[in-house]
C-alpha cells in the first residue's frame, strides 16, 4: 500500500523506540512515481491472470481503543466469490480504507475461526503446575518440586 501507518510498522519490530522505522519505505515510494503505478498495475493485472486465491492484509487500529497496546494486529483475510478479476478489482478498491466489522458481520452472524495457539516451550513445574519456589538456599534450584506432602 501506499501508506502504512506508525501502529503496522510497530509489528515489524521488538523495541520500537530504537529502531530506524525503515520498514515497507520503499512501497511508499513505489506509488509516488509514475513507473512504480505502472508496475503496481501490471502486478494487479498478472495477479487477476495467473492466481487462485486472493487475500487482503489487514490491520488493527488501537489507537481507537483506550488501551495499552500501541502494535497493530496484522491478519490475512481471503475474498470469496466471483471471478478473479472481480476479487482482485474489489481488493484494489478496499486498499488504505478503513473496515467496520458492521460491514463484514451482520448481527448474530456465525464465523469460522482458525488460530494458533502461543507454546510456552520447556517450562518447569513451577510455572506449569503453580508449585512454590522453595527457600533461599536450596541445593540445585528453587524453581524445583521437593516434598510434596505426606
Amino acid at each position: 500500500a501506499q501508506h502504512s501507518s506508525d501502529e503496522c510498522k510497530r509489528r515489524f519490530y521488538k523495541i520500537w523506540y530504537r529502531c530506524k522505522k525503515k520498514a515497507h519505505t520503499r512501497t511508499g515510494q513505489k506509488w509516488a512515481d509514475e513507473d512504480g503505478k505502472k508496475s503496481s498495475e501490471a502486478d494487479f493485472d498478472k495477479m487477476s491472470k495467473y492466481c487462485t486465491v486472493i487475500r487482503v492484509l489487514c490491520h488493527t487500529q488501537p489507537k481507537l481503543f483506550k488501551l495499552k497496546e500501541k502494535k497493530a494486529n496484522i491478519m490475512e483475510i481471503q475474498i470469496y466469490g466471483g471471478e478473479i478479476a472481480d476479487k482482485v478489482a474489489f481488493a484494489q478498491s478496499l486498499l488504505e480504507t478503513p473496515i467496520h466489522v458492521k460491514d463484514l458481520f451482520s448481527q448474530d452472524e456465525m464465523g469460522d475461526v482458525i488460530g494458533v495457539t502461543r507454546g510456552h516451550g520447556d517450562n518447569g513445574v513451577t510455572f506449569r503446575w503453580g508449585t512454590k519456589n522453595l527457600p533461599r538456599k536450596t541445593h540445585k534450584g528453587l524453581r524445583k518440586v521437593a516434598c510434596i506432602g505426606a
